[in-house]
């Protein structure tokens, strides 16, 4: 946004855009922000929604789990590598899995892009206190030795 005396004028524009249509101008100042989504895509992740750690303060509210993959590719290969690479095909597994996916005990889950500044401003909300269960009572002053009454203890005859 521009700012002219008291007057101010919302532009929308690149960054690059706005610094070459710059002008100087006497008691003017320019100010770009930056918009924050826009290399959203760079910093998405590979992630399993709502299989995280609990929720500070609400222990039934979980958040997501991020996989961190590192993978890390040629730059180039050459025809004879990539003839050797196809008659190779695929090695046999080394690890066979002795359980199938529509086994009652076997949770399967899907993996998903997602943007975790945008998942943690999503689950800003669940970490807020606000679980009255779990408040104390003392300031309420009905627990033992508050101000509102007495202590009272059983007492055997």
């Amino acid at each position: 946004f521009c700012v002219d005396g008291g007057r101010a004028f919302f532009k929308q524009c690149t960054r690059e855009e706005a610094l070459a249509a710059k002008k100087q101008k006497r008691g003017c100042k320019m100010y770009i922000i930056s918009d924050p989504d826009a290399k959203k895509e760079f910093r998405m992740m590979k992630a399993v929604k709502d299989e995280g750690m609990p929720t500070y303060k609400n222990p039934f509210c979980h958040g997501n789990l991020f996989l961190s993959l590192t993978i890390d590719f040629p730059n180039n290969l050459d025809p004879e590598t990539q003839k050797a690479i196809r008659q190779i095909a695929l090695p046999p597994p080394l690890n066979v899995p002795s359980i199938k996916e529509d086994d009652p005990n076997v949770e399967v889950h899907m993996v998903t892009d997602i943007d975790p500044v945008q998942s943690y401003n999503a689950n800003k909300v669940n970490m807020q206190a606000g679980g009255e269960a779990y408040d104390d009572d003392d300031d309420e002053g009905g627990g033992r030795g508050g101000m509102g009454g007495q202590g009272v203890q059983c007492h055997q005859q």
